[in-house]
């Protein structure tokens, strides 16, 4: 970059703004400390993060939640310590894209559910209802040392430059009503405190990406679980991803069709059916996207996992559905799947026999399992082009899918490679 090319050594704040550690801002914050409205803060400040790169508020923000919460994710950062790094939050977005763009609020509480948090995600509005609400969530979190409530905000709104922004909130100061800011981009802004109705303005503005409004995000540990440490799902929300929404839709579209008369070529069929849709989105600890040509590229039970891995492993090894499949990675996305009851014939036979096994799993496989459905869940939701889970069954007077041999003409067997 040119000696002459335009930089900056921060922004000044705007007036709608308290400088933290300004005379008024220490003031605010002693006051809200005094009332038990900063409990939240240390939690926050022991883990401050600044932002690695220009678009990394969403990463950085969920990074310091994380740790500020004390989430072990299963996984090393620099050996031998496990800690949460940006680049360890990629399951619901390439980290590649989000370095160019960023992320928005659908993506945010995707990648937070995958990692441990309960999400709850509320849309900005400008009603005194939403305020309220505001306010009430605000308050419990603050007051509280195990919720989170993160912002996804316009700048601009504020008087600051830029546009969307991610930053948890850390205190509240109840007599002028403003809330205390812990911006990521510590390079652009410090923390600061802000009217909460001007937040709430903030809140409300259209994120181009969804076309939806910003909001909040309330985050909480989930407890008793622990993160996925062996297998997971490898599908990204709203990137034009269209490969995983296409395969959930086909998977449906399957599992509405008749079943088989012979059962055995009827698991057979419905496995092989699941492998061509899912084999290229499961993974094993090893974080590479299985291929299922090759046999190798997924180390299962390997001599440098942990106990936990190993024995999950062998329990997912030990099902009818990993002797079907080259791995045993497609083998617990299926066991996981979410399946519907009622919902087909055929979908109520394959999830009992995946409910049977569960019920034999140890408390760490069932973690597993359970994670991994969450993972499942959150990605359909949030997958585009939508999903249609609700597809009309065909009638009694249509041909019945999948009632012939297999090798014969049927519309859910033709694209299943036997």
């Amino acid at each position: 970059m040119s000696v002459t090319a335009k930089n900056f050594y921060r922004r000044p704040l705007p007036e709608t703004c308290i400088e933290f550690s300004s005379e008024l801002g220490k003031k605010l914050f002693t006051e809200a400390l005094v009332r038990g409205s900063a409990n939240i803060y240390f939690k926050l400040a022991s883990q401050f993060r600044t932002q690695d790169e220009p678009a990394y508020c969403g990463l950085s923000t969920l990074v310091m939640v994380l740790n500020a919460l004390e989430v072990d994710p299963e996984k090393v950062w620099k050996a031998p310590w496990r800690f949460y790094h940006e680049s360890m939050l990629d399951c619901c977005v390439p980290l590649e894209n989000i370095r160019k763009s960023g992320i928005n609020l659908q993506q945010f509480s995707c990648l937070a559910k995958c990692n441990r948090l309960k999400s709850t995600v509320s849309y900005g509005d400008n009603s005194p209802d939403f305020l309220k609400k505001f306010r009430t969530s605000l308050v419990n979190s603050v007051r509280s040392d195990d919720q989170v409530l993160v912002a996804s905000y316009d700048r601009s709104v504020l008087g600051q430059t830029g546009s969307g922004h991610f930053s948890p909130l850390a205190a509240y100061h109840e007599d002028s009503d403003q809330v205390l800011i812990m911006d990521v981009a510590r390079f652009k802004y410090p923390p600061h405190w802000v009217k909460l109705e001007t937040l709430q303005k903030a809140l409300c503005s259209v994120d181009v990406t969804t076309k939806l409004p910003r909001g909040l995000v309330e985050l909480e540990l989930k407890k008793g679980t622990r993160p996925l440490i062996m297998y997971g799902l490898k599908a990204y929300v709203n990137i034009n991803d269209s490969d995983f929404a296409t395969s959930v839709i086909s998977w449906n579209q399957f599992l509405l069709c008749d079943p088989l008369e012979d059962d055995e070529e009827e698991f057979q069929l419905c496995c092989r059916k699941f492998g061509q849709c899912f084999a290229p989105h499961a993974m094993c600890c090893t974080q590479k996207t299985f291929d299922a040509d090759q046999k190798n590229s997924c180390t299962e039970c390997s001599t440098d996992q942990n106990e936990a891995c190993k024995m999950i492993c062998s329990e997912i090894r030990r099902t009818r559905f990993a002797e079907v499949f080259s791995s045993s990675a497609v083998a617990a996305l299926l066991i996981a799947w979410p399946f519907e009851k009622g919902y087909s014939e055929r979908s109520d036979r394959i999830g009992n026999l995946a409910e049977k096994y569960k019920n034999e799993f140890s408390a760490e496989t069932m973690n597993e399992m359970n994670q991994l459905t969450t993972q499942i869940r959150t990605l359909i939701s949030c997958s585009k082009p939508p999903v249609v889970i609700n597809i009309n069954k065909p009638d009694a007077t249509s041909n019945k899918c999948c009632k012939n041999k297999i090798g014969q003409s049927c519309a859910c067997a033709n694209d299943v490679n036997l």
